[in-house]
């Protein structure tokens, strides 16, 4: 498992119950892709890059005041509650500016895929679960 910090390869053994694995190289616990709840982590403009760094990733640009990101926030919910291979992640665009300007969002929400922290394609709009999965298949495989 790679650590969602350094990005340092670990290898984790079977847990007991309540223990929880931490990197061998920044003791930064360790948890499945994603935030291990069943949750979209919440991603900053200072963490973003090094988050998405690694593995494939789903971010959802979004903002409070929208109707449609709060349509589609459940739908992102799920998804990250069902796949485990694939981290999902909320940037809010009007607490980070910087990553929001950097990819050019200009329409709210935003899925946009990534895959070892290279943009593979976007979603705009609050679309049905349907056509995020199509997205998933088309841009993460």
């Amino acid at each position: 498992m790679r650590c969602p910090v350094c990005g340092q390869a670990n290898r984790v053994p079977e847990l007991d119950r309540g223990k929880t694995a931490v990197c061998g190289k920044c003791k930064t616990p360790l948890i499945a892709v994603g935030d291990g709840d069943g949750h979209p982590m919440t991603l900053t403009d200072s963490d973003f890059n090094r988050q998405i760094a690694n593995g494939s990733a789903v971010v959802d640009f979004w903002a409070p005041w929208c109707g449609p990101c709060r349509m589609i926030g459940p739908v992102i919910e799920q998804l990250a509650s069902e796949r485990k291979d694939i981290r999902f992640a909320k940037v809010n665009v009007d607490e980070n500016p910087r990553t929001s300007r950097d990819f050019g969002v200009h329409g709210i929400p935003l899925l946009v895929f990534f895959k070892d922290g290279v943009e593979r394609g976007r979603v705009v709009g609050a679309v049905p679960k349907g056509q995020i999965e199509a997205a998933i298949r088309q841009y993460l495989g």
